[in-house]
């Protein structure tokens, strides 16, 4: 700290930025986040398109200072000028959703296209939800290229939203294979929320045979990254013996968790065993 700090005497605006993560990140220092504002602020004065995206960022969540969406979106679009990716993406959606500054479709659009411009894949699936959730039907097909060159990339964000997609069939034409193909993909890259509705796809049969088994292994892989339905539905299977060996124990285990994780019917069904098998609860 303290040779960083001479260097910012020297005019190392570096130094500047290197204290500012010092205290964002309690590195040598103790964490302390409005310390780390106020040297991000003096950097991002400075120029300095990291610091500018950071301090954003910072105003925008509320880590060391009050939130100010509007201070938020100042900087993102200073470091967005500068080429921050991050910072095109979020001045994006703060276009988009009209958070900091007036809502306007053309220039959420314009700093998407920004971020595409350069290679971002998650530019392209936001631009790409974009459309296809502001129903800008004249931009359905670009869309759909979006979505699945994202998709085709590895994002399983992308891979997730696609899958649905052709699921429901809005804006492209039913297709369950493709969506179970997509959706697996997805969870295979770990996306919580596909490993679930993999796992509901498994469990119902809607689409396909019944497979508890194949379901139980969704739902626990999710259930894991502490998904509270998967957490709950992962219970049930317990309880019931489907796709599992029949364990009261490793219900009540996974019940627990998701009444912790906010599910109130999971907290209902503990009352029910408790009552059921009095000594798993103690």
């Amino acid at each position: 700290m303290k040779l960083y700090k001479e260097s910012v005497k020297k005019g190392c605006n570096s130094a500047q930025f290197h204290i500012a993560q010092m205290y964002e990140e309690g590195l040598g220092v103790k964490q302390n986040y409005k310390e780390a504002l106020l040297w991000y602020e003096k950097t991002a004065q400075l120029g300095h398109m990291r610091a500018q995206a950071i301090l954003a960022k910072m105003y925008e969540i509320g880590v060391g200072v009050k939130k100010d969406s509007k201070k938020a979106a100042y900087w993102y679009k200073q470091a967005s000028e500068q080429g921050s990716v991050k910072a095109q993406l979020a001045l994006g959606k703060m276009y988009e959703e009209g958070r900091g500054v007036k809502q306007s479709f053309v220039k959420a659009i314009r700093s998407y296209k920004k971020a595409i411009n350069q290679g971002s894949i998650e530019a392209k699936r936001s631009l790409s939800l974009f459309y296809i959730e502001h129903k800008q039907r004249n931009h359905i097909n670009e869309a759909k290229e979006l979505l699945h060159a994202a998709a085709m990339k590895g994002d399983a964000k992308a891979q997730y939203a696609l899958g649905n997609l052709y699921i429901k069939g809005e804006n492209f034409v039913k297709d369950y294979e493709r969506g179970l193909f997509w959706l697996s993909k997805s969870a295979k890259n770990g996306y919580v929320k596909a490993e679930y509705e993999v796992g509901k796809i498994y469990a119902n049969g809607e689409m396909i045979s019944i497979d508890y088994k194949t379901a139980a292994s969704y739902f626990k892989r999710a259930a894991q990254q502490g998904y509270a339905s998967a957490q709950y539905d992962l219970g049930l299977m317990y309880y019931e013996g489907l796709g599992v060996k029949k364990d009261r124990t490793q219900a009540y285990k996974y019940w627990k968790k998701a009444s912790e994780n906010g599910d109130r019917d999971a907290l209902y069904n503990i009352k029910i065993l408790c009552k059921e098998s009095s000594d798993i609860c103690k």
